[in-house]
């Protein structure tokens, strides 16, 4: 079932309603605990967010809210990563483990602290694991941007047509997509670590809510 989110926290604004397309990002599941609430969780990765955007470099985090289908009044965040060699500068395997596992990231976590920006919360707590996306033919597109509110729908793709798949996406939808519909975008993701590795995802992007609802009034229209 396409979930509908709408994105609560938009890293890099760069137009009315639209964010750089990020290459690379991960997404994970939340669920907010008894006696907290979603506004405290959203001011949490508002104010993370604004710490990596200081300290950091390409990497930022979002949080988006289900609209409608299977998500529908959930959250999920993650990481958002301006190019996927920025995700493995910050974390370079999917499976190290230590304190020093991750040295970039421990620096940047270090450095925001140290500027009073809260690294931790009590109010939420995952709700399953975590995927990493990477974006299919990132380089065929010129300036892409992703708007308010997001559909994902899993994309299932027969094993041993993954790379034909990929340069169709690359090669024809990108182009013949963008030249349609204006305010309206089509991505292609696939998972790259985590619980949806190797599964694609395709993201309907629309530059407005009202957009959204021009084309489709009422979930399941």
């Amino acid at each position: 079932m396409q979930t509908m989110f709408t994105l609560l926290l938009a890293v890099v604004f760069t137009m009315a309603n639209a964010q750089n397309l990020p290459e690379a990002f991960s997404t994970i599941n939340v669920n907010i605990k008894e006696n907290h609430s979603g506004p405290e969780f959203a001011n949490y990765i508002t104010q993370l967010n604004a710490g990596m955007q200081q300290f950091g470099n390409g990497i930022g985090m979002y949080l988006s809210y289900g609209d409608r289908g299977d998500r529908k009044g959930k959250l999920t965040y993650g990481f958002r990563f301006d190019l996927k060699k920025t995700r493995d500068y910050y974390f370079p395997s999917a499976d190290a483990e230590g304190e020093n596992a991750y040295p970039q990231i421990n620096a940047l976590i270090a450095e925001m602290q140290k500027a009073g920006y809260s690294t931790s919360s009590d109010a939420y707590e995952d709700d399953g694991g975590y995927t990493d996306f990477i974006c299919v033919g990132y380089d065929a597109l010129v300036n892409p941007k992703i708007g308010e509110l997001v559909g994902v729908r899993p994309f299932p793709v027969k094993m041993g047509s993954e790379a034909a798949f990929e340069k169709f996406v690359a090669m024809e939808l990108y182009p013949a997509f963008d030249k349609n519909i204006d305010g309206v975008h089509l991505y292609v993701y696939k998972g790259d670590r985590g619980e949806g590795k190797d599964a694609y995802i395709v993201l309907m992007s629309f530059k407005t809510i009202a957009l959204r609802n021009s084309f489709f009034p009422s979930e399941g229209s």
